[in-house]
């Protein structure tokens, strides 16, 4: 997230309009919750764990980022709570994909629009690993890939804000990938609408989407059984007002780092426990 607090009209106009979106409701969007309960069979765990004031939800990202959207939809459907996902500026240039996310209450994840949306009290939703973590190679599956970001954690500290950590498993493998990311970028098509222009030549790496491989090799998601599970909240309530130092914003990052690795591992082990509960078409299906 861009850390410049300038007051700009462009985010402020931006900030009204997600204020003013509500959770969408109707048969399409019901349809859909039930479906993804039905295909990715998801379980959700330490949920007694939430805070009941808003907070900023913050977890490990997956391939081609369909987790964002079935995490976002069931934590509103199933439990009542309306997070705004936090976008790259990248992905807002698109004036259609900006719409579309938008009236979902997703938000430009830029310092100016989280400050104002913690002060309104909104519950936000954050993958720092971003279009990184959302293509990365099969090697990397269940990796934070977070480079140096740590806007959020100055954010959340200064606003005192209380940061969720979460870890999903089975998101990472809803695709194979027929081609990865830098195999697509080397692909002389890509090549090809690089030189006719009809790419940017500087295309940046982590927003080159590999080939995905779901089911029997097509788009469709891999209905592979889901797991979610929260960690313990991160109160920076302590924090209001301040502008806390590197070294305070390492400890508390790498706190929130080390609480998502630990709980991908137990949710990996809780997977394999539970892995005969698989009926045989959803086992056919993951393949």
């Amino acid at each position: 997230m861009a850390e410049t607090l300038q007051s700009n009209p462009e985010l402020e106009a931006h900030v009204q309009r997600v204020l003013r979106v509500r959770m969408p409701t109707g048969p399409g969007i019901s349809l859909t919750a039930a479906l993804f309960r039905r295909w990715f069979k998801p379980s959700f765990s330490g949920l007694e764990r939430l805070p009941s004031k808003p907070a900023l939800f913050v977890g490990n990202h997956a391939l081609l980022a369909v987790d964002a959207f079935v995490f976002h939809l069931l934590m509103h459907y199933d439990y009542g709570r309306f997070l705004r996902p936090l976008g790259d500026k990248t992905l807002f240039a698109n004036q259609q994909y900006a719409d579309a996310v938008i009236n979902l209450g997703a938000a430009l994840g830029h310092a100016q629009v989280v400050t104002a949306l913690m002060a309104e009290q909104k519950d936000l939703l954050l993958y720092p690993g971003g279009t990184y973590e959302a293509v990365k190679q099969p090697e990397q599956r269940y990796e934070l890939m977070w480079k140096e970001r740590y806007g959020f954690i100055r954010l959340a500290a200064k606003m005192g804000y209380t940061i969720v950590p979460f870890a999903a498993v089975g998101p990472d493998e809803y695709f194979d990938q027929h081609l990865t990311g830098p195999e697509v970028q080397q692909a002389q098509l890509t090549q090809l609408l690089m030189r006719v222009g009809l790419l940017p030549e500087d295309l940046r790496s982590d927003l080159i989407p590999p080939l995905p491989a779901g089911v029997l090799g097509s788009p469709i998601p891999k209905p592979k059984t889901t797991f979610y599970s929260f960690c313990p909240p991160v109160d920076l309530s302590g924090y209001r007002g301040r502008d806390i130092t590197d070294k305070q914003q390492v400890k508390i990052r790498a706190g929130v780092e080390d609480a998502i690795d630990l709980e991908i591992k137990n949710l990996l082990l809780r997977r394999e426990q539970q892995r005969h509960n698989d009926g045989l078409l959803r086992r056919i299906l993951s393949l």
